[in-house]
């Protein structure tokens, strides 16, 4: 059975823009420190394109809540952090 997936994009403070993906029913994964708006939503396309492959279409959450703190520095540097996954 294929899950649903869904995908928010989140603002800080210094800049920077974080991807949070929820995989249901209980992993989220978070990419964090992309330095524009357009870095993020290409990196977003890619997942579209991976989980299609998988049988899992990607879509965007609702912007109902603000996403926990995302323990980010104000040094106004956007460096990439990679992929963290909390269950």
């Amino acid at each position: 059975m294929a899950r649903r997936v869904y995908y928010r994009i989140s603002d800080r403070p210094d800049g920077c823009f974080d991807a949070v993906v929820t995989i249901e029913p209980d992993t989220v994964i978070r990419r964090e420190g992309f330095a524009s708006l357009a870095d993020v939503e290409d990196w977003i396309e890619g997942l579209r394109v991976l989980m299609a492959a998988l049988g899992a279409p990607v879509a965007h959450a609702d912007a109902t809540e603000r996403p926990a703190d995302s323990e980010t520095a104000l040094d106004g540097l956007c460096l990439p952090r990679g992929l963290r996954a909390a269950r």
